[in-house]
């Protein structure tokens, strides 16, 4: 709590502009959750930075840089729909299909939009899942910069 302090009309001590701070504990947790939002987030920039580098080797057709991209802003929207349809009591998005489309290529979208909405990131078996088909989507992606993977990537998307 904080206070100012000052004297009544009768010349005895009031408190004025009173104010209910965070305690102690909880503004630690907090800050505790904003930094646990780092990691995720250098996770997929880095990934999104290994295919720019992939595409610009020309171990990848540009085109896959196109298709992270555009997979990643549908996914975000996926989340925000889910959330807020969360919050109306409506019809949600299938958690198997936020991972559909995160295996698929969106599971950037995905991080950057979990924690903006600060949604799905509290439900360990989801996060657990989602981070499962991430890595799944990153091995293909590594695949995809070796030789024989680049080749078939370019013979399939060119």
């Amino acid at each position: 709590m904080t206070y100012d302090l000052t004297l009544d009309e009768r010349k005895r001590p009031r408190a004025i502009r009173v104010k209910k701070s965070t305690p102690i504990s909880l503004r630690s947790q907090k800050t505790r959750a904003s930094t646990s939002n780092v990691a995720p987030l250098t996770i997929s920039s880095l990934f999104m930075l290994i295919v720019a580098a992939g595409t610009l080797a020309g171990r990848l057709p540009p085109v896959v840089i196109g298709i992270y991209s555009v997979v990643s802003i549908v996914t975000s929207l996926l989340y925000l729909h889910d959330k807020s349809a969360a919050r109306r009591g409506a019809w949600r998005v299938e958690e198997s299909s936020l991972l559909l489309i995160g295996l698929v290529g969106g599971w950037p979208g995905a991080v950057v939009a979990q924690r903006i909405l600060r949604h799905k990131t509290r439900k360990q078996s989801f996060q657990l899942a989602f981070w499962v088909t991430a890595v799944l989507n990153s091995i293909v992606l590594g695949w995809l910069l070796t030789d024989s993977g680049s080749s078939f990537a370019k013979r399939i998307l060119e």
